[in-house]
């Protein structure tokens, strides 16, 4: 009786075999050509300002992402009482909004000051890392004020350079 699992068999070897039968049948000049020769020598390292912006971003993805995890955990969980799911629930909350409020906060410092950015906010800190060599302290005093204006409330807003 023919099942699946003889079909898929079947299929499989017979695969196997046509790619056997070709590789075999093949002479060096083609089989060069599949195979490029690999230089071994020449290995540098090139390091962008950007990749630091990148880092950066990965590192605190990382770090959003346990917080959520426990949150949830907290949020799931049987044992936990309902105001400290509550306060979970809240704190959820702040972090999707601050994650958007980043982003907008990057695209301004892009479009406005043409710039790639960090943008982290912790409370009523704001930190910004701008991806530039340079210390500029008007470019700086620029996006604080910018950035204080896309709040109600004021914060506190550190702007660092690469």
């Amino acid at each position: 009786m023919i099942n699946k699992q003889s079909i898929w068999f079947t299929f499989l070897f017979s695969i196997i075999l046509v790619l056997s039968i070709f590789y075999v049948t093949m002479n060096e000049n083609d089989l060069k050509e599949f195979i490029e020769p690999i230089d071994t020598n020449d290995t540098t390292l090139v390091v962008n300002e950007s990749t630091e912006i990148v880092s950066l971003r990965i590192q605190n993805d990382e770090e959003v992402l346990e917080t959520i995890n426990n949150l949830q955990d907290i949020i799931l969980s049987e044992t936990s009482d309902l105001s400290a799911k509550n306060d979970a629930y809240n704190d959820l909350l702040l972090i999707s909004s601050n994650k958007s409020d980043e982003q907008k906060l990057e695209k301004i410092i892009k479009d406005e000051f043409q710039s790639e950015a960090f943008v982290k906010i912790n409370g009523g800190n704001v930190t910004i890392v701008i991806d530039k060599d340079e210390h500029d302290y008007e470019l700086a005093n620029k996006i604080i004020r910018r950035i204080n204006q896309e709040f109600d409330e004021p914060k506190y807003v550190t702007v660092k350079f690469n």
